[in-house]
């Protein structure tokens, strides 16, 4: 696991050096461990190597990572969206040209409801609600479409039981597309979760929840987040969604609100 530290333990180590400190209690891998580094002038002696550290501006709020001996902010700008990893009291967010694509509510109700068997998720992100439901389920087959997102995924140490638990099978692709090589009934329960319409392709089509419907087995659930889209136009996205997956033939469809999600039946 490569080093990574928030801006809130580089403030520390400034602070520290400014105060010819000789030494300082560190977490390298956002407060997974502690660690204790020395000092130099310009910043910390990690595994041998001097590692400069960087001038944090007020109210910067970033995780950083190493390289070549700098801390770089975990920050990449991808076809026109600037993608950050945002450090929190816990695990880090992902963060898409400022919008955060953690869905506390969301997340908190599928691993409250302790879901078994093979399950579906699509929208992967960071993967935590994949690692959650590793718990208790048998195995989880999670597909995203953003290799950028992965590739950040990579480089969180709260990320990491995504590409090692064996009950975890990642595929990068396209829902819309990947959902047409499983059978009938494959899965016991599915999770979708995906970003805005204009980012999603195919993923909000009628089409794409017949084949959701297909998939899923009798009496499996769907829990679906939902973005509000346009919500300060007045439009009412999740009503839309709504009738698409009475259409595609769910049933006992229940909307959260304020997680801005809902769970249907098969």
């Amino acid at each position: 696991m490569n080093l990574i530290i928030d801006s809130r333990e580089i403030e520390r180590i400034n602070e520290a050096i400014e105060n010819n400190k000789k030494e300082i209690e560190v977490s390298l891998d956002l407060n997974l461990t502690k660690t204790i580094v020395k000092l130099t002038t310009t910043g910390i002696i990690y595994e041998g190597k001097r590692i400069i550290t960087t001038k944090i501006k007020r109210y910067d709020k970033c995780c950083y990572i190493l390289m070549k001996n700098n801390l770089q902010k975990a920050q990449f700008f991808v076809n026109n969206n600037l993608y950050k990893l945002i450090p929190t009291s816990k695990n880090p967010i992902l963060q898409i040209s400022g919008t955060s694509m953690h869905k506390k509510e969301f997340v908190e109700r599928i691993i409250q409801d302790k879901l078994k068997g093979n399950i579906l998720d699509s929208g992967t992100g960071l993967g935590y609600t994949s690692i959650g439901l590793a718990k208790t389920a048998d195995k989880i087959t999670t597909i995203e479409i953003d290799k950028t997102v992965i590739e950040i995924a990579k480089f969180n140490p709260y990320s990491q039981d995504l590409f090692t638990n064996k009950k975890i099978e990642l595929i990068i692709g396209d829902l819309s597309e990947e959902i047409k090589k499983f059978q009938n009934e494959s899965f016991d329960n599915i999770i979708l979760d995906a970003g805005t319409p204009r980012s999603s392709g195919n993923f909000f089509s009628l089409n794409n929840y017949k084949e959701v419907y297909r998939v899923l087995k009798k009496h499996g659930i769907l829990y679906h987040y939902i973005p509000q889209h346009h919500i300060k136009r007045g439009r009412d996205f999740t009503s839309e969604i709504t009738l698409r997956l009475k259409k595609a033939g769910f049933e006992k469809i229940n909307r959260n609100e304020k997680g801005s999600y809902v769970v249907c039946n098969k």
